[in-house]
């Protein structure tokens, strides 16, 4: 049986929901093979394997860290999800904050990723 392609609102919800489970399984079946990452302070990423070694890794930083999904914005290709986040960083300091995290898919799979940031201090730590 086929499975059902996710609308561009779903797709760009499963991102961030993925990260705050922490669990790529559903992620990893609608991300294209040749997807790219643009990650603030890491460049371009390019490959499904490797975004998802590449937030892995992002989040063994933050023992705790949950995301709140305040609003998705969606037209044909693109989706926007604005959140915020909350957590704390491996030495126990608090870390909060908010972003939006643009998806571009085609043909029901996710073909880029872009994250953005009110605030970047974090990355001198990643």
């Amino acid at each position: 049986m086929k499975e059902k392609s996710l609308s561009n609102r779903d797709l760009a919800e499963l991102v961030v929901s993925s990260m705050d489970k922490r669990d790529f399984t559903l992620y990893e079946k609608h991300v294209a093979e040749d997807a790219v990452l643009d990650f603030p302070g890491s460049g371009t990423i390019r490959g499904c394997r490797r975004i998802i070694v590449f937030l892995k890794a992002m989040l063994r930083k933050y023992p705790e860290l949950k995301f709140t999904i305040e609003n998705i914005i969606a037209d044909e290709g693109w989706a926007a999800v604005v959140w915020s986040n909350r957590g704390k960083f491996k030495n126990g300091e608090p870390y909060s904050n908010h972003g939006v995290t643009l998806v571009k898919s085609s043909a029901g799979k996710i073909v880029l990723i872009s994250d953005y940031f009110k605030d970047t201090s974090f990355l001198k730590r990643i």
